[in-house]
């Protein structure tokens, strides 16, 4: 098992950072750009437990994966969503996307990811595993997110 867990400041409302991870694909897309689309497969009045299946561009093949959502929180100052899917049939992953609003114009973005692999021989690859593929998400989603709002806001 490999866990990982980061932490960026957004300097954005955290309603405006909220839909780049939950409710807008379109958004979605643009902090997770081989994601082409969502489609729910279960959807439940609470979301926990809810099961969408998400399309995935990997150079010339589109993927699927079922990702369950496991726990969910939208309140005004901290909001969470945990999915839960296996990864190319080896790996079991788990990852929050959780925001907390610092002030009104700062988000604090905290990912951590959790990757146990089916067959426990995949567990020593894991030990050669870099945290830079999440420190460039982080990267992204916060320049992403910024711009887009700096849009909004000169308008």
């Amino acid at each position: 098992m490999k866990k990982w867990k980061k932490e960026i400041n957004i300097n954005v409302p955290i309603e405006f950072a909220w839909t780049y991870f939950y409710g807008d694909i379109e958004k979605k897309k643009k902090i997770f750009p081989k994601v082409v689309g969502e489609e729910y497969i279960k959807q439940t009045e609470s979301v926990i437990g809810s099961v969408i299946r998400q399309m995935y561009q990997n150079g010339s093949l589109t993927e699927q994966y079922e990702i369950t959502i496991e726990k969910y929180k939208d309140e005004p100052n901290d909001k969470m969503i945990q999915e839960h899917f296996l990864l190319n049939d080896r790996f079991r992953m788990t990852i929050d996307y959780e925001l907390q609003k610092e002030d009104d114009t700062t988000t604090k973005f905290i990912y951590t990811s959790i990757n146990k692999p089916k067959n426990p021989l995949f567990s020593v690859f894991q030990l050669f595993g870099s945290d830079e593929v999440i420190v460039n998400f982080m990267n992204r989603t916060k320049e992403t997110i910024e711009a887009a709002y700096k849009k909004t806001t000169a308008l």
